[in-house]
């Protein structure tokens, strides 16, 4: 009994300090984001308004960038699109590495050290051309590398540009490409203190249609040979683990449809649930779009924080409001936080698409529903992964200020 009690005690001891140490760099309205206390993590997801960008402060300040998103060559009206952020001077992937430099923990000259490419979609990848003329990186993973053929080859005008990018990244600089590999836990990997933080971990859930089996590195394949997937089935999908702490983003992962005869690719959702377990913080799948964060893949991952990387107008739809609000799919409080909210012409083009009275609905919806809805949104993880906050940055210029704060959350 003694020893229990003692390790009771040692246990809330350590919790303790993680608290300590995150609210002594916790910031208030106003203030220039500080930086994260020794051991803590930061994931700042960048709002461009032109697609995803998540830059990844771990424990030893190892650095890691999910996406690069550019969507300026999207044909799509005005009211349909969010404006670029902070404005149009210069374009998302400069925008984004300028951020890094900003924020980065050895300083702006220093190199990422690691890029993941979701999949190949411009709001996803889009801006690495321009990234490149900026910020280096030492070693990126994408679903196609080095042939970019099967299971859906990347060619056309994209493809070509970010092929010729990547081309010259390796030749002048070495940067290094890898082939995402799912259902593995060591290529993204603690580059400078990996012994001080035993219980972190990257783990590659999902890629190229085949999903971790939870035993070793094995992968199962959801997609039949007969079948041609679209790209966000191939979406490569990993859970980042810290301690208590869990963190889960899946690019344009899709889910189950309406209909019962979908084929299995379309609901790559339920198989990445069942090895992803309950988790803390979700990106959610496809900005929100009602084909993506089911019902069940909720249930199963019941986040206590979800975060929409938004860049259209239906994204987060009133289908996936509902569901993250229901309490009979995933019981508890949800905190919801999108990097856009509302712009000029939004509230119209909702209308036109959910109808008068539903669209109407929606906004107020997302009026009352959303606890932060504009700016670039930092996830600030305690030493330890045992507790967590959530702040919220301008994107109206580079200060850094913060606009909301809210949290501490317990991890699970």
């Amino acid at each position: 009994m003694h020893a229990f009690l003692r390790g009771l005690t040692s246990a809330w001891w350590v919790v303790a300090v993680g608290w300590r140490a995150l609210a002594a760099a916790m910031p208030s309205v106003g203030d220039v984001l500080p930086p994260p206390a020794a051991g803590a993590m930061d994931i700042h997801h960048i709002n461009t308004g032109e697609g995803s960008a998540a830059l990844l402060v771990l424990p030893d300040r190892t650095t890691l960038l999910i996406d690069c998103g550019s969507n300026q060559d999207t044909a799509r009206p005005p009211r349909f699109k969010a404006p670029r952020r902070p404005d149009d001077s210069r374009l998302p992937g400069e925008w984004i590495a300028r951020y890094i430099r900003h924020v980065h923990p050895l300083g702006p000259e220093a190199p990422v050290d690691y890029a993941v490419v979701s999949h190949f979609h411009a709001d996803h990848m889009g801006g690495f051309p321009e990234l490149f003329r900026h910020v280096r990186i030492g070693r990126l993973f994408d679903r196609g590398w080095p042939d970019y053929g099967e299971p859906l080859p990347f060619t056309g005008p994209l493809a070509g540009l970010y092929k010729a990018a990547l081309a010259g990244q390796v030749e002048r600089h070495g940067m290094q490409v890898e082939r995402f590999r799912g259902g593995v836990a060591d290529q993204v990997v603690l580059r400078r203190e990996p012994q001080r933080y035993p219980e972190f971990e990257v783990r590659h859930l999902a890629v190229n249609g085949e999903v971790w089996t939870g035993e070793g590195t094995t992968l199962r394949r959801r997609i039949a040979t007969t079948e041609k997937p679209n790209e966000n089935a191939l979406c490569a999908a990993l859970r980042v683990r810290y301690g208590r702490f869990e963190y889960f983003t899946g690019g344009d992962l899709p889910g189950a449809a309406e209909k019962p005869d979908v084929p299995a690719a379309r609901d790559m959702e339920s198989a990445v649930a069942w090895v992803t377990g309950p988790v803390d913080v979700t990106v959610l799948n496809h900005h929100g779009n009602a084909d993506s964060t089911t019902p069940f893949f909720l249930s199963v991952l019941q986040p206590r924080v979800g975060i929409a990387q938004v860049w259209d107008a239906q994204q987060v739809g009133p289908v996936t409001l509902a569901r993250l609000r229901s309490e009979r799919i995933a019981p508890g409080p949800r905190d919801l936080f999108m990097t856009n909210a509302g712009w000029e012409g939004r509230a119209e083009h909702i209308v036109r698409v959910f109808g008068e009275a539903a669209g109407r609905r929606h906004i107020e919806d997302l009026k009352t529903m959303i606890t932060a809805a504009q700016g670039h949104i930092i996830v600030r993880v305690a030493p330890g992964g045992d507790s967590y906050a959530v702040i919220v940055l301008t994107d109206a210029d580079e200060s850094l200020r913060v606009r909301s704060v809210h949290g501490p959350y317990m991890s699970r």
